[in-house]
């Protein structure tokens, strides 16, 4: 079935906690598009708390698995989400020329949340069946490799 709209690539900038997951749900079922969300591949997988020795490892592993999917689905003209941070201008500027090569565009979405939201959140989420667990030092562990979005990147802020 395809979605009603152009097949497009819709993905997500924010750090953790900052509503990422529930605004990919929220889109996949506005759109329609297929979602793809590394942290549910990462449970499914590697369970909710996979050892940190292996996890950027697991991480590239899933990331190539997904996009062997969304790229058949972009094909195929459904729209995706990738509920992915895309903290770095690396991997945001990879991702612009894969949709450039594929022919669809990149809709790029912003999100952000205070420090104290995003931190009460990972630890509601670490309460739930299914969800990938995040140590309390894991967000400041995290924090220096979040690059927020240059001026020159074309976004929607949520």
């Amino acid at each position: 079935m395809k979605g009603e709209g152009p097949p497009a690539i819709h993905a997500l900038h924010g750090f953790l906690g900052s509503g990422k997951t529930t605004f990919a749900r929220q889109l996949e079922t506005e759109l329609p598009a297929l979602r793809f969300s590394s942290d549910e591949w990462m449970v499914t997988l590697y369970g909710q708390d996979p050892p940190e020795a292996l996890f950027s490892e697991y991480r590239f592993r899933i990331y190539a698995l997904m996009r062997r999917y969304w790229t058949r689905a972009l094909a195929l003209g459904l729209p995706v989400v990738l509920d992915e941070g895309l903290w770095t201008r690396r991997e945001r500027d990879d991702l612009r020329a894969e949709a450039e090569q594929l022919g669809v565009p990149l809709i790029l979405y912003a999100l952000s949340t205070p420090e104290s939201v995003a931190r009460e959140r990972i630890r509601q989420r670490n309460q739930e069946p299914h969800s990938l667990c995040i140590a309390e030092n894991t967000y400041d562990l995290f924090r220096p490799r979040f690059k927020p979005l240059e001026p020159d990147e074309l976004h929607i802020l949520i």
